[in-house]
């Protein structure tokens, strides 16, 4: 054991548990400070009796051999399924498949809107090319360049004003390129692709997998101290100090964060320069409420999630548990088990409106599509920083913020999704974990550089 490394870790989700199993591994023994009461992240699994939630719908995929490694040495096989993706949008009253395949589209809507939407696209194609490609331009410009307009105001325009509460036109399409496919047009092999592409998923849901990290963490002599949001962060010298909302401190060599880089900025002490609180404080969040609803009629929808652009509903997304894992509900459930995501401002009135208020919008929403059945149970979650937002000015403010905390603060580590402030998969957020560790320990490389090619989707990629 290495008596004068000591590092402290900020958050319990994947990037925080990752980082001190890689640091236990070094012969290090970190101390963990989470805010909430559960580990995980959004990636947990929050339980009233035997109801299981999954607040963000994960799916288990990665292009990296050492995540799946560190994935299998926690799970054992048993404990994982394998499980079939299938996703669709629900457009005036019609599951249309997703990722977007053209013989639905030219077929399943009327072939009046399938030649529409075909001539919309074409036309879009012919006057812009492929100019958007390089994520520069609006969700806007890259949606109707890539879609057409007709195709992206049905599919695009609503579903991405429910996710990010603005105009398509004011976000960058940076996190589009990375995760919204083209249309398929060679029928049979995007049939294929459609029925074989899988993932692997725990039986109990994702937090199932990171209670595992903290007992093995456990194991070593790490317990994750939960309910312990930190308020300030010190540097003096080499030492840092942290201070918990409840007062108590603690002090170490180095820390690891993957706290909303927003806040992080706030907390630092000596306090960085006027200006760069100001970029930090811009950069902004969604949050994201997920309302699980067991119905008890049996409600045939044969996908995991279903897209609701339209906007005679509030809810954004939908998922159904039971194409996930039969084990998020009780073993004797015969009826339906959704959940319901809500796409919010962090500190809105939504965020803080109570179970009855939600209830009832979820209730309208379920007379909206047309969903009559008694319910069993409803579970509220409530993720206050869920996603990171691409605004206009993202790009340049969370790298002047970066490099000004590189060269002020060189022991300090942000890492994750909320940590750096994009928008990662359960698998990125690890690696740029495993990399600022490597980082700690001197190796010359740089964790920002994870997740930075222009598209990243999940067909083809590592899973069991």
């Amino acid at each position: 054991m290495e008596a004068t490394r000591n590092p402290l870790i900020i958050g319990a989700g994947p990037a925080g548990l990752t980082a001190a199993l890689r640091l236990v591994d070094n012969g290090v023994t970190p101390r963990i400070y989470e805010a909430s009461d559960d580990v995980g992240g959004l990636a947990r699994t929050p339980t009233d009796g035997d109801w299981r939630v999954d607040p963000g719908g994960h799916r288990f995929f990665t292009r990296s051999e050492e995540v799946l490694d560190l994935w299998k040495s926690l799970l054992p096989p048993e404990e994982w399924i394998s499980v079939k993706r299938r996703s669709a949008m629900l457009v005036n009253g019609h599951f249309v498949r997703y990722p977007l395949i053209g013989r639905d589209l030219l077929s399943q809507m009327g072939y009046r809107r399938g030649m529409h939407g075909l001539s919309s696209m074409l036309w879009s194609r012919f006057r812009h090319g492929r100019r958007f490609a390089d994520g520069s331009a609006s969700f806007r410009d890259w949606g109707t360049g890539e879609f057409g307009r007709y195709w992206y105001n049905l599919f695009f325009d609503g579903y991405v004003r429910k996710t990010w509460l603005t105009d398509p036109g004011d976000i960058t399409s940076d996190w589009a390129n990375q995760r919204i496919r083209p249309i398929g047009w060679r029928s049979r092999s995007e049939w294929d692709f459609t029925d074989n592409d899988t993932f692997h998923y725990p039986r109990l849901g994702p937090g199932q997998l990171w209670e595992a990290a903290a007992a093995k963490l456990a194991d070593a002599g790490v317990v994750p101290s939960l309910n312990s949001p930190v308020v300030n962060a010190r540097l003096d010298g080499p030492r840092w100090t942290v201070t918990l909302r409840n007062g108590e401190t603690a002090t170490g060599d180095a820390l690891f964060s993957s706290m909303p880089l927003r806040l992080l900025v706030e907390a630092l002490d000596p306090a960085p320069p006027k200006h760069i609180r100001a970029i930090a404080g811009a950069l902004k969040h969604r949050g994201l409420i997920t309302v699980a609803v067991a119905l008890r009629t049996r409600v045939e929808i044969p996908f995991n999630w279903v897209y609701t652009p339209a906007k005679n509903v509030r809810v954004g997304r939908i998922q159904n548990y039971g194409r996930w894992s039969s084990e998020l509900a009780p073993d004797d459930w015969d009826g339906t088990y959704l959940g319901f995501e809500y796409f919010i401002e962090p500190d809105g009135d939504l965020y803080t409106a109570s179970d009855e208020h939600l209830t009832r919008i979820v209730e309208n929403d379920l007379r909206a599509l047309g969903i009559d059945s008694d319910v069993e149970h409803v579970m509220f979650v409530r993720s206050q920083h869920a996603y990171p937002v691409y605004d206009q000015a993202r790009d340049r403010a969370v790298a002047r913020v970066r490099d000004h905390l590189r060269k002020h603060y060189p022991s300090l580590h942000p890492m994750g999704r909320n940590g750096m402030h994009h928008y990662d998969n359960q698998d990125h957020a690890m690696l740029s974990a495993m990399l600022s560790v490597d980082r700690y320990f001197g190796a010359n490389i740089d964790p920002w550089q994870v997740n930075t090619e222009q598209r990243y989707q999940e067909s083809g990629l590592l899973g069991k």
